[in-house]
């Protein structure tokens, strides 16, 4: 135990050394996020660089041979090709298209990875109530479409301060716990990270952490629950998928466009209901998140506490689509910053604005930075 809290603290001092060197030097070259009068309502020029150092974390476990995890050669060039995507967006605010085929393209590798893998291992996998038999032509797709979706849903909750590194610390914890592993270096780099970050912002996570912690998460969740009960995996992520479900559905009601921006998140929702304080917006968030987590736990009284947990955060998300969707008019006015755009016609195009930073156009666009959602 002695020694778990010294790794704990070790990291959290390298941690919090390495994220003001990094702010001080290297967010000055162009890792900067600027505010501006219509769409990045933050109070002052804001470093990009919390991804950047998680990243450098991960790497210098892996050099050294610390990661407290088995992860393969897929696995590791997943990790580093979407944190070096997100990198390079962070900086030159890539096309969706390029964001697109790095994401299928990892998806692709990691699913054919673990389809090899199941196969080898079992020839059946219980899945909502179902014996589902491991062949690739049923279980490739399901695998490729968790790891395609799973960073990005990962990415697009990260926007306000604290609740996409709180969302990682719980995810640590009760992958942690079923895998058998502390991973006390890296509970500590994040926590370092984290108190930079909540409740007052000093640096983003960026696209460069949310899409590495996602793909990380998505990896990690398949070696814990894949064998034995993939159901769980529905029930750790539960928060995330909600969340693209509401998305979905709202901009589905109200025929808008999937990759119109909008402000339709929980977090958005959330935010307003409590006068913009995201100190306290967070914390709620992350006990919705948190609840249905405990399924995967053996605490006392983890089946009927989870239960509640879900229920809860279906009944939320339903609150919000009706606040959304049936009753637009009245919500989104106040929602909505909205800015005219002059266009070569009659006219202007109203284009909506977060309160804090912008939801950026295209679903990928959206799913792309940290704190650029609001």
């Amino acid at each position: 135990m002695t020694s778990m809290w010294m790794q704990i603290a070790v990291g959290a001092a390298l941690g919090l050394g390495l994220s003001l060197s990094v702010i001080r030097w290297v967010a000055p070259l162009g890792w900067m996020d600027q505010p501006d009068e219509c769409r990045k309502h933050h109070a002052r020029p804001t470093a990009r660089t919390g991804g950047l150092v998680l990243w450098i974390g991960l790497i210098a476990l892996q050099v050294s041979g610390k990661v407290p995890f088995t992860l393969h050669l897929p696995d590791w060039f997943a990790i580093h090709a979407m944190a070096f995507t997100g990198l390079l967006d962070d900086r030159f605010n890539l096309r969706a298209r390029y964001k697109a085929v790095t994401g299928l393209v990892v998806a692709l590798t990691l699913a054919f990875h673990m389809t090899q893998s199941l196969g080898q291992a079992m020839r059946l996998v219980p899945f909502l109530g179902m014996d589902l038999p491991t062949y690739p032509l049923i279980i490739f797709p399901l695998l490729m479409l968790w790891f395609w979706a799973v960073p990005q849903a990962y990415n697009l909750i990260d926007g306000i301060n604290g609740l996409s590194l709180g969302f990682a610390a719980l995810l640590m914890g009760v992958l942690g716990w079923n895998l058998g592993i502390q991973p006390a270096l890296l509970w500590g780099g994040l926590a370092a990270v984290l108190a930079l970050n909540f409740p007052k912002a000093h640096h983003f996570l960026g696209d460069c952490g949310a899409l590495m912690l996602g793909t990380l998460f998505a990896i990690l969740g398949v070696q814990a629950f894949g064998f034995s009960h993939p159901d769980l995996l529905l029930w750790v992520f539960a928060y995330p998928l909600v969340d693209v479900c509401l998305v979905v559905s709202i901009r589905r009601w109200n025929s808008a466009p999937l990759s119109q921006a909008d402000r339709s998140h929980l977090h958005h929702w959330m935010l307003e209901r409590v006068g913009g304080k995201a100190w306290l917006a967070t914390p709620l968030l992350l006990g919705f998140a948190a609840l249905p987590m405990l399924r995967a736990t053996a605490i006392p009284g983890h089946v009927p506490i989870s239960t509640l947990g879900a229920m809860g955060l279906v009944l939320l998300a339903f609150n919000v689509f009706m606040d959304r969707a049936a009753r637009p008019s009245r919500s989104m006015a106040a929602a909505q910053v909205r800015r005219e755009i002059p266009i070569m016609a009659s006219g202007t195009l109203r284009e909506a604005s977060g309160a804090h930073r912008s939801m950026a156009t295209g679903a990928f666009r959206e799913a792309s930075g940290s704190h650029r959602r609001l």
